[in-house]
């Protein structure tokens, strides 16, 4: 494995763009922890600081360092459950679900400009590179958003679906400590196993988006003969082609580093 900050000189605008997507993306799960939880009462994380998108305070120097180095990333607020079961019995489950909602936002985001943009961009502005970098963006914010909303509702102790998973089963929360530490070893492992196959899918359902949201403009554009413009444009999709051919160049998430395991649970 390759050492993420390497990125910065092979591809510096792909570092960036990774960076700012993946930190924004953490800070911004770990912001809807805190503000769902102040919402039901519970101060813990708002008098901690973490009503911010600071990424020292939501990530913390261990998380950069680490992301940094090996593109392996993790948030994390504290809350206090029992002042929320006692608001609400819900309450837990929603803050836990906080996060996942919101990286679910952000795909939606990402999935409708891109696919929006995907053959628009090219009348709208002149500068390819710029164009390119644009649908880039939205990709990758999409993609990573996908991911992360995926990754955190898997039901492994330390991810915000297990959080939601035992409001619901409390006996999860009394399992022997050490079967639990056997199993949380098992199911990590088999995380790791998933990354690819869920990064995979959140690549493939971002490049249904120009299908989806540009079918109509699609379909004008193959009724035309001609180039759109006098610099020999035609009704094709250069910036998903290449946008397509960044990612999938990459074989396996944990290889482009920052594309790996991102977590961002919520600890009790």
């Amino acid at each position: 494995m390759d050492i993420f900050l390497f990125l910065i000189y092979k591809d510096t605008k792909m570092f960036l763009m990774i960076t700012l997507v993946v930190v924004f993306s953490i800070c911004l799960h770990e912001f809807f922890h805190a503000w769902a939880a102040l919402k039901f009462g519970d101060t813990t994380a708002a008098d901690r600081g973490h009503l911010t998108l600071n990424p020292l305070k939501q990530m913390g120097p261990m998380s950069i360092i680490m992301f940094l180095l090996l593109g392996f990333a993790w948030g994390a607020v504290p809350v206090n459950p029992a002042v929320l079961r006692a608001r609400n019995r819900h309450a837990p489950a929603i803050v836990a679900l906080a996060g996942p909602a919101t990286n679910f936002g952000l795909f939606l985001i990402g999935f409708f400009f891109f696919g929006f943009l995907g053959t628009r961009i090219w009348n709208l502005i002149e500068n390819e590179a710029a164009g390119m970098t644009i649908l880039e963006l939205f990709l990758l914010l999409g993609v990573y958003n996908l991911f992360l909303c995926i990754f955190n509702l898997l039901p492994i102790p330390g991810l915000d679906g297990w959080n939601a998973l035992t409001e619901y089963v409390p006996r999860l929360r009394n399992v022997h400590s050490e079967f639990a530490k056997g199993v949380t070893i098992f199911l990590i492992f088999l995380l790791f196993f998933l990354a690819d196959d869920i990064f995979a899918l959140s690549r493939e359902v971002m490049f249904f988006a120009p299908d989806l949201l540009s079918a109509e403009h699609g379909e004008q554009q193959e009724q035309e003969s001609s180039p759109v413009s006098s610099e020999g444009r035609t009704g094709e999709l250069p910036g998903v082609d290449v946008s397509a051919k960044t990612i999938k160049n990459n074989e396996s998430p944990l290889e482009i580093l920052a594309e790996g395991a991102i977590f961002t649970g919520l600890p009790n």
